[in-house]
């Protein structure tokens, strides 16, 4: 299964943690400093190339590199094949001089090396001084790297030589870097022995390659396809790969980025190369192994042995196949008494193996073997699922949609979202072929199409969704059910929107809505339609009608006593009036009736518009808190549409306020998480705008473009924050003059959303002001004028827009004071004002009061940069300077600290602290949020979860996440401790009532 990697890119997934350990034994090597790292894993996991990779940035920065590898020549060995090869490879590209000198130092190489007319003969212990005393020449011209590719079939003499060359490392310059595969050794191999004693050596170093995560998976497609892959491209690869480097490979061969699937046919190469293995195997041994592949996943030997029997092999003959297969590396122990394939993909292509008709029989041998068991919970899931696969297979297709239902109604019991979604598309697929013509079943169809569509929207399938809602108002009958064709088309036009297909609300969908439940003024139905017209109304900016509808939308909902009406009627009136005294009890009333409903789609929508009015005040903290509380509620509802959409927006406020690490785990979570369109592209830009800040930016650019071919729109779509998103990418890239017009052309697209709009503004005049500078620079009076009537122009466009740039919210509000402040300085620096410094001043200050600590951090730097221009000292330049270098080293923010760091060097300022001026280090619980100082509270009082959870109106795994978070930032380990702490430094002041 190992062979030649086939990606043309030079770029590789993951592996950031391997390449640094490999890269640190070739740094030793040049410093003098020799080791050895052995890296080891199954075949396929991407050994070779990681080393390969690593070799190659080597090699350009002048380092000698042997490669030799290892061949599979059978039971007879040839001696040092391996070393001879690496060592031939460097006889033909080194220097003249070089290769005389060295074979002047080793006059014995002439019968080592084919090439010099020499030939490995028996005369073991002196070529292998010959090996030792080749590779210590070069290295004495160099630092060298010497690389075994595939020890496991190394022979013993090569292993005798690389053994004898990695104890006597005493300071050359020489790095020993050797593969092997783990997963083909049989118990007993002399390797284990060989590799054990190596080992022990005090510079030997061991790793091991574990397949690619989700993620490393999905960065791996990217560069093999050259674009973004979609997301249930990502998830149909590794489902199917495993996460294995190379069948993932092979899977997408002739694949391009813009495929959603895989296609039906495996490739050729890689049907053969997981066949090779399987056809070493005894005849009884490839026909078990068939058996197994029908069952679909891992299973019991017991269920095996009695679905083989019925195929007439008996309990001995199928011990003595699976002995054989484990021993060859084909199938593997799960747990204690299961049975699958180390890669999985086998069974898909053992299956192909069974001509038309013959593997039904097995299905119903497989049907009949489960049919006879039973389980609980999610095993029991698991079981009637499998029982609905084989009953189909078997052409028992009403037994399959019976079982179909019955795991779908088991798996919803058990909040198994996924597995629902997955049994009831089977269901509905099935159900025309068993009720056909069935006219009485079209309501019993169309309650399973709904069902399917909720189902999948909580999982984010967002084209699946639409498909679904669709099917559903072709079925029902406005006529004769006009409420149930109300709620139906209020969803259909949500996911319309939600998919991409509509930029502003749909108004005509939500207008018909109203009708249709027009002649029941009391229901929840009419209600939900009028707070959603309302809804639609105000983001298509019709503010008058919104409030009316609004105002209708409150009276109805009271009339209908819905909970659920009553919760987006009130969340809807105070997002409407966004400035008036309702905005805040309506926004959190509209929340606490969501929340008595459990629905975790209506909760997000009204916490969304409660984050709304939260936003208008610069409570931005509050939304974090709020935000933070509901993601691991979504997560366990099973709402991973909404959980991702939580993900990005709470995501993009933790990079508001310089919490790069934070908000990598949450953009993780999101990335791993299917959802729509939309809420994916969000967490996209965030993870767009870490990687820039980070300075990665050819990972920014590919999140870029899978949030653009998500939203083709992204750039003129409300609510996502892309154009800052891109502003930011666009300025990382040299890119300042597409930034400002990307600027001027979507600033009114935000006239729904002010405060989105100035910050637009912030880097409207960030972009201006670097093109003046750069203009200025080169002597360009023209483009200068150029510039600054394009700016010019983007300022009239804000202007002609209300509320009034930077309007502040109130009295908490010291997010837009600092917006404004940063707006100043950049205007000041784009004019070439001759003194910027208290600009800049202000701006991290006011940053700082913010908790804005990302912007702090560049003013801070801008600050200094001014200072060190007006010529102040050097001490007082180092305050500001030294501030934003403390925050860079922080967060690992690369770029900003580059910037710092120039700056530093050409002031000739020392980024330490002075001696005298030692900075204490925080207290544990000043990082705290609001809700983590309530938990500790309670913490203190010796109140259990479950008790913390009713207090808080939290559930209580959103209690244990706040508990995790205490532990980590104050460094304890029980909440015993945490709470011991606490009352150690008076940190639980807070009164609780029994």
């Amino acid at each position: 299964m190992g062979g030649a990697a086939i990606a043309s890119s030079s770029g590789m997934a993951g592996r950031i943690e391997e390449r640094g350990i490999l890269g640190a034994a070739i740094q030793g090597a040049v410093d003098g400093r020799p080791g050895a790292v052995f890296v080891h894993g199954e075949a396929g996991v991407g050994k070779t190339r990681l080393v390969r990779a690593v070799c190659d940035e080597a090699a350009a920065k002048g380092v000698f590199v042997l490669w030799g590898r290892c061949v599979r020549f059978g039971a007879v060995d040839a001696p040092y094949v391996p070393l001879i090869g690496a060592l031939e490879g460097w006889v033909e590209s080194a220097e003249p001089h070089q290769l005389s000198e060295v074979l002047d130092a080793v006059p014995a190489a002439g019968e080592l090396l084919p090439s010099l007319g020499g030939y490995a003969s028996d005369s073991g212990v002196r070529l292998l001084s010959v090996v030792d005393a080749l590779v210590m020449a070069i290295a004495s011209h160099g630092p060298t790297v010497l690389v075994v590719d595939d020890v496991q079939w190394a022979d013993l003499a090569s292993r005798d030589a690389l053994a004898y060359l990695v104890a006597g490392f005493r300071g050359q310059r020489l790095a020993v870097l050797a593969t092997y595969r783990d997963e083909e050794l049989a118990s007993g191999d002399p390797l284990y022995t060989w590799l054990a004693d190596l080992r022990r050596l005090p510079l030997v170093t061991d790793i091991r390659l574990d397949r690619l995560s989700w993620d490393e998976t999905e960065q791996q497609l990217a560069l093999l396809l050259g674009g973004s892959p979609y997301h249930r491209l990502v998830d149909e690869v590794v489902r199917r790969s495993d996460g294995n480097p190379y069948l993932s490979e092979l899977l997408v061969q002739g694949v391009t980025s813009t495929a959603a699937g895989l296609p039906a046919d495996l490739p050729a190469e890689l049907t053969g190369a997981l066949l090779a293995a399987w056809h070493r195997l005894s005849a009884p041994g490839r026909e078990v192994m068939r058996v197994m592949a029908v069952a679909g996943r891992p299973t019991s030997i017991e269920d095996l042995r009695e679905v083989a029997a019925a195929g007439g092999i008996g309990p001995e003959a199928l011990t003595a196949a699976l002995v054989e297969a484990t021993s060859a590396g084909i199938s593997v122990v799960h747990g204690p008494d299961r049975f699958w394939f180390r890669h999985p993909l086998l069974a898909e292509v053992l299956y192909a193996t069974f001509v038309p008709g013959e593997a039904e029989p097995v299905h119903a041998a497989w049907a009949k073997t489960l049919a006879s068991r039973s389980a609980t919970g999610l095993d029991e899931v698991q079981r009637q699922g499998d029982l609905a696969q084989h009953y189909e297979r078997a052409r028992d297709l009403q037994a399959c949609l019976e079982a179909s239902l019955r795991a779908a109604e088991l798996a919803k019991a058990s909040r198994a979202p996924r597995e629902e979604a997955v049994h009831l598309r089977r269901a509905v697929r099935i159900w025309p072929m068993v009720h056909s013509g069935d006219s009485a079943g079209r309501h019993r169809e169309l309650d399973l199409w709904e069902r399917v569509a909720r189902a999948d929207d909580l999982l984010g399938d967002g084209e699946a969704s639409f498909a679904a809602w669709s099917r559903t108002l072709e079925l029902v009958d406005e006529r004769t059910d006009p409420l149930h064709a109300c709620r139906l088309l209020r969803r259909w036009a949500d996911s319309a929107w939600a998919t991409g297909r509509t930029n502003g609300r749909p108004i005509a969908e939500a207008e018909h809505a109203v009708e249709l439940s027009r002649a029941a003024p009391d229901s929840a139905e009419y209600a939900d339609a009028l707070a959603y017209l309302s809804w639609c109304q105000w983001w298509n900016n019709e503010p008058d009608i919104a409030r009316r509808y609004g105002e209708d939308a409150v009276q109805a909902a009271h009339r209908s006593g819905s909970n659920a009406a009553l919760g987006l009627a009130y969340a809807v009136r105070g997002n409407v009036d966004a400035n008036g005294e309702r905005s805040d009890p309506d926004t959190a009333a509209g929340l606490r009736y969501a929340q008595l409903t459990g629905d975790p789609e209506l909760i997000w929508r009204t916490l969304v518009i409660r984050q709304n009015y939260l936003g208008r005040r610069g409570r931005i903290k509050d939304c974090v808190e709020l935000t933070r509380d509901f993601l691991p509620f979504a997560i366990g509802a099973g709402a991973l549409s909404v959980a991702v959409f939580a993900a990005g927006l709470l995501a993009h406020h933790l990079l508001m306020f310089g919490r790069l690490a934070e908000a990598d785990g949450v953009i993780r979570e999101g990335l791993s998480l299917a959802g729509m369109p939309n809420a994916s592209a969000m967490v996209r830009l965030s993870a767009a705008s870490l990687s820039v800040r980070r300075g990665d930016l050819d990972v920014a650019g590919m999140h870029l473009q899978r949030a653009k071919e998500l939203m083709p729109d992204v750039e003129n779509r409300a609510g996502l924050s892309a154009q800052t998103v891109l502003a930011e990418y666009l300025l990382a890239t040299g890119g300042d003059g597409q930034a400002l017009d990307l600027m001027s052309r979507t600033l009114a697209v935000l006239a729904a959303d002010t405060r989105d709009a100035d910050e637009m503004l912030v880097w409207g005049a960030r972009a201006a002001a670097d093109l003046m500078e750069a203009a200025r620079d080169r002597g360009d009076s023209e483009d200068v004028l150029a510039v600054r009537a394009a700016y010019d122009d983007l300022l009239i466009v804000r202007r002609s827009m209300l509320p009034p740039a930077f309007e502040v919210g109130g009295s908490e509000d010291l997010i837009q004071p600092a917006m404004q402040a940063l707006f100043t300085a950049e205007a000041a620096r784009g004019a070439a004002q001759t003194s910027t410094s208290a600009a800049w001043e202000d701006a991290a200050r006011r940053c700082d009061a913010a908790g804005l600590r990302w912007d702090e951090a560049v003013a801070s730097w801008r600050w200094a940069q001014a200072l060190f221009d007006e010529g102040a000292i050097r001490a007082v330049v180092a305050r500001p300077l030294r501030s934003a270098y403390r925050f860079a080293v922080e967060v690992g923010a690369r770029p900003l600290l580059h910037q710092v760091e120039t700056l530093a060097a050409v002031g000739r300022i020392s980024l330490g602290e002075p001696a005298a001026a030692r900075v204490q280090p925080p207290a544990p619980f000043d990082s705290l949020t609001k809700r983590e100082h309530e938990v500790l509270s309670h913490l203190v009082a010796g109140r259990t979860y479950g008790e913390i959870a009713k207090a808080l109106f939290i559930s209580e795994k959103t209690v244990s996440v706040h508990v995790s978070n205490l532990l980590h930032k104050t460094g304890t380990s029980s909440r015993r401790e945490v709470a011991a702490l606490a009352v150690r430094l008076d940190q639980s002041s807070t009164n609780l009532q029994d």
